[in-house]
């Protein structure tokens, strides 16, 4: 392998000015490990090509030149990597292309540029080194996994395609998430690519690097194959997938004939005990609290004691001082009374909420913003999570709407008691056929794993699906189509999972671990 490696660094060397083009190239192949395709060798692989090149081009560079060129070198490898992992968001701007061409740049190469900043940092840092060994390699696996946290947090965060995703098609390799979450996954991933990359120096990193990955393996085997959860009676639900149009969704003529057809699906005969209905992300787009005789056609709909959950806009009372309006999760019951609601409070920014709104209305004018937004009018955040307790014989839920899911840690209220299951509406017809929405199921898949507890995702167009506690899938309806799903309810674990009993407190123990070790290293 080392030989193979020495033929390909000459041919990298032959072509030096292109180097950050290769880099670009490994990045894009690196993303495809994700959903749908999980390539995962391809991560592995580009990592560990990118790892060799790097540490190649640290020797190669003069001191006062390493800085700026690790920097450019891992940004271009930053941008092939969210380029090719974010290319869907640039197709929810074409459901009204007349209206949103203006974000078309921003989303396919603007928002990748910025987040591939984050990349990059742990190439400047590891430029401060001055040769090569393990002090590096603990150094930029600490600080990758640190600056993935970071991203997922600063601004409002955005935690997508973490390295740990690649293992979504995995349900054994998948359960290390419940120690210390998706990140102490990616940690895992960072070591397994770089580690190959220093095979032919660092031998023994690799060999143990891959023995802790035996031990995962053999553990997530055992716990997928030995599930201890909770007891408790049988409790039926059913998932509505309507598939409507995004261009038809919103249509004020089409408001009756779309409701109508989630009243068709939701009345269709089961074979099970039915006691909740769930529909996605504003299923209904009207102002369900202010209509009671839209809330009664659903309680005359529903099967005797079934609860109905949907997704709808919420508002406060006609004739209050300020209007606010939230993106909720709404509860009725067969009585048609609204008995509980969940407010989305992770926003999207641009999307339900423009940053800045007032200061920019000031600069720009109210009426220029207005031109090239959804409205003059921002959603209002919530609460956060929370668990919310429903009449007897129904188990706490935890609400989660659209992209909420994505967020390691931000599922489950600290000191509320556990729901026994997660619910998430979304509405990904924005994003068409594309990987979007498989990427955002994988995010569920790990929140159930993490939190130990079955989550249920119902999206308007697919992919809708239920996950047991270990992530595991008990049935999912396909992307674009029309369709219903009945299931039994999984339970939740028995025992806590660490992560969601401490968190991100273990992930950030072993980073400053790997950090304080480089260190010492390097002062040797």
């Amino acid at each position: 392998m080392g030989r193979y490696m020495k033929k390909i660094n000459s041919l990298f060397n032959a072509a030096g000015r292109h180097k950050n083009s290769v880099s670009f190239f490994l990045g894009t192949t690196a993303a495809l490990g994700f959903a749908p395709l999980f390539l995962w060798p391809l991560t592995l692989l580009s990592l560990a090509y990118l790892w060799f090149l790097y540490n190649q081009l640290l020797d190669l560079t003069p001191s006062r030149n390493r800085l700026w060129k690790a920097a450019l070198f891992g940004w271009s490898f930053g941008l092939g990597y969210f380029v090719v992992g974010l290319y869907w968001i640039t197709n929810a701007l074409f459901v009204d292309l007349n209206a949103f061409w203006w974000g078309i740049p921003f989303s396919f190469i603007g928002l990748p540029a910025i987040l591939a900043i984050f990349i990059a940092v742990p190439f400047i840092l590891t430029a401060l080194f001055p040769r090569e060994g393990l002090a590096r390699i603990l150094l930029f696996a600490a600080s990758w996994v640190a600056l993935e946290w970071i991203r997922g947090h600063i601004f409002t965060g955005f935690p997508w395609n973490f390295l740990g995703y690649i293992w979504g098609w995995s349900s054994t390799m998948s359960q290390t998430a419940s120690l210390a979450g998706i990140y102490g996954l990616s940690l895992l991933t960072v070591f397994m690519g770089i580690s190959l990359g220093s095979l032919r120096k660092r031998k023994v990193v690799c060999l143990i690097t891959y023995g802790i990955v035996c031990l995962c393996w053999g553990g997530g085997h055992y716990r997928v194959t030995h599930p201890d959860v909770v007891s408790g009676p049988s409790f039926a639900i059913r998932l509505v997938q309507p598939n409507v149009s995004q261009t038809l969704k919103w249509d004020p003529a089409e408001k009756k004939r779309n409701f109508h057809h989630l009243l068709t699906l939701s009345t269709f005969p089961s074979s099970l005990p039915l006691k909740a209905i769930i529909w996605p992300e504003s299923a209904v787009s009207f102002f369900l609290d202010g209509s009671p005789s839209a809330r009664r056609v659903i309680g005359d709909s529903l099967p005797r004691g079934a609860l109905l959950f949907t997704g709808g806009l919420r508002r406060t009372p006609l004739g209050a001082r300020t209007l606010k309006i939230w993106n909720s999760l709404l509860v009725v019951d067969e009585k048609g009374s609204l008995i509980a609601h969940f407010d989305k409070s992770h926003l999207v920014p641009f999307g339900e909420y423009f940053p800045f709104r007032e200061t920019l209305d000031k600069f720009l004018g109210k009426n220029t913003l207005k031109k090239i937004t959804a409205g003059d009018r921002d959603f209002t955040p919530g609460e956060g999570p929370q668990s919310i307790p429903l009449p007897e014989g129904f188990p706490s839920f935890s609400g989660l709407v659209c992209y909420e899911v994505i967020f390691p840690g931000a599922i489950i209220h600290p000191t509320h008691p556990r729901p026994g299951w997660i619910i998430n509406v979304t509405n990904d017809a924005w994003y068409g056929n594309s990987s979007g929405p498989y990427q955002h199921l994988e995010s569920a898949r790990f929140r159930a794993i993490e939190e130990g507890i079955p989550l249920v995702r119902v999206a308007n167009s697919g992919v809708s699906a239920v996950f047991d506690a270990y992530g595991q899938i008990v049935g999912e309806l396909p992307l674009n189509t029309e369709s219903i799903l009945d299931v039994i309810l999984p339970r939740p674990t028995c025992i806590v999972p660490p992560y969601a009993r401490w968190g991100d407190n273990l992930i950030w123990a072993l980073i400053c671990g790997l950090l304080l070790w480089s260190w010492s290293l390097r002062r040797k």
